[in-house]
């Protein structure tokens, strides 16, 4: 981003890493410093992996830029050693004509992190704020609904327990050509290239003030932009995984192995340039704080919530075993009262007997005849 040509931002003035000032060959970093400094960062990534599966955390990590920017291969140099079941790119082709006709955002909600995931975006829903306004794919009236509503979108989502992290990879006007050039001669390169990038090339300064609209109007406190330098990929792609690994306090994080802090030369936030009052790494850090304090308070509910059942189950045992006394007590005053019935009825038939005069006794309270005289002793 040389002083002649219209840039985005100024950069911040300040020494780069000392140590890869040593590491560099024709300005640019060496390959094997890149290497070594690489693995020791996707090392900390995996931690960061590690933490987000086992907090069950949402990160989005956006990657914008100008086209031949880097985004692709930043992606890739992040993501090479990650575990794919809990980390995902999204990279969407253009809408198809039912999708031209829905809500905008409709496709890319669908698209979003689980918890436990962490999804990058080669080109996200800025799409609209760049490309689509540039080449007129869109309406103006599609644009101004896109503008209003999607600061209000990151919102909900950061609200929901999602963290995003939205980084604009720039590159030099001079360095943007000779990569486009190059795609057209590397039959490695040559499917990265499309009619859009050799317009581009036409349209500097188009997109350098529709970026300028885009940043001044959906950087904010909770979802800030992040700029990135990137006319030298390898120094770009290390910074962009300090810039990440540098705003999440994850759990094993080595700061002594390797540097996780960006070369402000490399990495920088548009409220910088704009001397704004907002501070987007305390506000990632209010992220966190805010998704830890919604934990504790879920903690807490759950702990509540327990007690109170385990109350309830002890309750509903001691009226179960007073309802158990009860049906006992019943029991023994229904068998009482049986044998009161037996003794009652038995009594009654012996007095009922007793009345009864047996034939013995009918025959003894017989009057016995006496004898009468015969004629003869006349």
């Amino acid at each position: 981003m040389g002083k002649q040509e219209k840039q985005i931002v100024i950069r911040p003035e300040s020494e780069a890493n000392p140590k890869e000032v040593y590491k560099k060959k024709n300005g640019r970093m060496k390959e094997d410093f890149y290497l070594e400094e690489l693995t020791k960062l996707q090392i900390e990534l995996l931690k960061l992996q590690n933490w987000v599966k086992e907090t069950n955390q949402k990160i989005v990590i956006i990657m914008e830029g100008r086209d031949a920017a880097g985004k692709g291969g930043t992606i890739k140099a992040l993501t090479s050693r990650m575990n794919p079941r809990s980390c995902r790119i999204v990279a969407l082709p253009k809408p198809t004509e039912a999708e031209k006709t829905e809500w905008y955002f409709k496709r890319y909600i669908s698209t979003l992190p689980s918890g436990g995931e962490i999804v990058f975006y080669d080109r996200s829903w800025y799409n609209r704020a760049g490309v689509e306004k540039v080449m007129g794919f869109c309406t103006q009236e599609q644009y101004k609904e896109f503008i209003t509503q999607v600061s209000n979108l990151e919102q909900m989502l950061v609200s929901s327990g999602m963290l995003i992290f939205k980084y604009f990879l720039d590159v030099g006007r001079d360095e943007q050509k000779r990569r486009i050039l190059r795609r057209k001669t590397d039959p490695l390169r040559m499917w990265k290239l499309s009619p859009i990038d050799n317009k581009s090339l036409d349209l500097w300064e188009q997109y350098t003030e529709v970026f300028e609209k885009m940043f001044a109007r959906t950087h904010t406190h909770i979802c800030p932009w992040t700029i990135i330098n990137t006319n030298d990929k390898k120094r770009a792609r290390l910074n962009i995984a300090r810039d990440i690994l540098s705003k999440i306090d994850y759990e094993g994080k080595d700061q002594t192995a390797v540097c996780l802090l960006p070369d402000p030369s490399i990495v920088w936030t548009y409220s910088q340039h704009h001397k704004s009052d907002t501070d987007p790494t305390k506000e990632i850090q209010k992220q966190l704080e805010e998704l830890e304090r919604k934990k504790e308070e879920e903690k807490k509910e759950r702990k509540k919530e327990k007690e109170k059942i385990e109350k309830e189950r002890k309750k509903a045992e001691k009226d179960l075993k007073k309802a158990e006394k009860e049906r006992e007590k019943a029991e023994k005053e229904i068998q009482k009262v049986e044998k009161e019935k037996e003794k009652q009825a038995l009594k009654q038939k012996i007095d009922e007997n007793a009345k009864i005069p047996s034939a013995t006794t009918k025959a003894a309270s017989k009057p016995v005849a006496k004898p009468q005289p015969t004629t003869d002793n006349k």
